[in-house]
């Protein structure tokens, strides 16, 4: 049996290579729908970074540690003065109830907590100090130093309780003696850590050359902490004592405590229920549900790859607290650009399943679809990523794609029914239905989205090809297979 083209027949591969130009040509307006969530998602760290100026921002914090000047000798007869820093023997931080609350700006929410706690340690005897190696100690410059990120958030003067004495810390600074022979005087520099950097190239005309200063202040540029410190001579002299530091402090984003200890445990207790845990150190127990979170860390003398004791030069691992913190990051659930821009990755694919679906109903239907009508659907399938963009900022991702899809999925299929006829509505919509369904997976399990991705495309061009395989493609000529 043979098929006598019409008059009017077009060439359906023709018409084919037409849709995957228009395909192609709808990353356009993806592209800049991709723009628009770049600069809201701008936006909103913008604000994130302006609440935490004022808050605090990301705290970071090192427990007590013992911090002692030392003087060495070297070879070549020239003199390294330095701090000297000593581990805690035992070290623990406990904040119990941290509250966490929403700061608005414009549109955007900001999640800044409240954390009041303690910092406890053993600190060693200052007669337990290495005497190898060529080192002399003043102990009576002895110093118990703790760090923080951002001192804009505290909320009282951080103290420390021993054996029932109450010290008030103070910015950490050490006096250090520089000697110039060609002078012929002693200058004693009082160097402050915000200062300290401005200080030393004014009076390097004055220090002997064969004279080198590595103090822990130095280190800690790069660190992103401030240092305070109380005496600690009277404190140690005595033996190893147990030491509480008690603070009360705001920020926003992160809270990361350093395992400052030879042996650290931290304790975190707070009502946010969307934690999110980060750094080299995982909590060993946590526990989330609608009303917060609990999780607990703990972090051996060997696990934390840090040398007991050493010089400033020496202990950058423990003062640069990137990877090497134990960190919980208090996520907002309405911040949903990272999952917009994701979906916006999958877009075009999308586009093309929705396209192709129209194009083999058009196919197996007889009903032929304008290129013009195409573009129509792909300008609604953009319109959809736009639609969840705008309510993802209010209502979060979840409820903006159910609101999205609906509308999207409701406008296409009842333009397919229009166009291949009303009984069709329902095959369409369960089709297009589906495509969202499955872009919604998609967003959800990241770890296999490539080969859940890779898969359905797979499938849906095999689908295609079983569909089209007896489809006259040039349009002159139809034989029926059976022939």
């Amino acid at each position: 049996m043979t098929y006598t083209p019409q008059p009017t027949s077009r060439s359906l591969g023709l018409k084919l290579i037409v849709i995957l130009a228009l395909i192609v040509l709808m990353a356009i307006p993806v592209m800049f729908i991709s723009f628009i969530s770049f600069d809201r998602s701008s936006r909103a760290d913008e604000v994130t970074r302006e609440v935490s100026r004022t808050y605090g921002g990301q705290q970071r914090l090192l427990g007590p540690v013992l911090v002692v000047p030392y003087r060495e000798t070297l070879a070549n007869g020239g003199v390294r003065e330095g701090d000297y820093v000593v581990s805690a023997l035992q070290g623990e931080a406990a904040f119990a109830d941290i509250t966490v609350e929403e700061k608005s700006r414009s549109l955007y929410k900001v999640p800044v907590y409240t954390a009041d706690g303690a910092l406890t340690a053993t600190l060693p005897s200052l007669d337990a100090l290495p005497e190898a190696g060529g080192l002399m100690f003043d102990r009576s410059q002895a110093r118990i130093v703790v760090g923080i990120g951002d001192v804009t958030g505290l909320q009282a003067d951080i103290t420390l309780n021993a054996d029932g004495q109450t010290l008030t810390f103070e910015p950490f600074s050490r006096t250090t003696r520089y000697r110039s022979d060609r002078m012929m005087r002693d200058i004693d520099v009082d160097i402050e850590p915000a200062l300290e950097l401005a200080v030393e190239p004014a009076i390097g005309l004055a220090r002997d050359p064969a004279r080198t200063v590595e103090v822990l202040t130095d280190r800690l540029q790069g660190g992103g902490l401030t240092l305070l410190s109380v005496p600690a001579t009277d404190l140690l002299l005595a033996g190893e004592r147990d030491v509480s530091v008690s603070l009360r402090v705001t920020g926003a984003q992160s809270l990361s405590v350093i395992p400052f200890a030879r042996s650290t445990r931290v304790s975190l207790t707070s009502d946010w229920p969307h934690p999110g845990f980060e750094g080299r150190f995982p909590p060993g127990d946590r526990s989330i549900s609608e009303d917060g979170f609990s999780a607990d860390w703990s972090v051996p003398f060997l696990r934390r790859g840090i040398p007991a004791d050493g010089r400033a030069m020496d202990m950058t691992d423990l003062i640069h607290t990137g990877p090497n913190a134990m960190q919980v990051n208090f996520v907002s659930p309405l911040n949903p650009y990272q999952t917009v821009n994701r979906a916006l990755k999958y877009a075009v694919l999308f586009i093309g399943l929705v396209f192709l679906a129209y194009f083999l109903m058009e196919t197996l239907l007889g009903v032929r679809v304008h290129p013009a009508q195409y573009l129509l659907i792909g300008i609604a399938q953009a319109i959809f990523y736009l639609l969840l963009l705008a309510f993802a900022e209010h209502v979060g991702f979840t409820i903006a794609f159910l609101i999205s899809a609906v509308a999207t999925v409701a406008l296409t299929a009842g333009y397919a029914g229009a166009v291949f006829g009303r009984n069709k509505m329902s095959i369409a919509a369960f089709v297009f239905a589906s495509v969202y369904a499955l872009l919604f997976v998609l967003m959800r399990i990241q770890d296999f989205a490539l080969m859940v991705g890779a898969l359905v495309s797979f499938i849906a061009i095999a689908a295609t090809l079983y569909l089209t395989r007896n489809l006259n493609w040039y349009g002159d000529k139809m034989s029926d297979p059976e022939s």
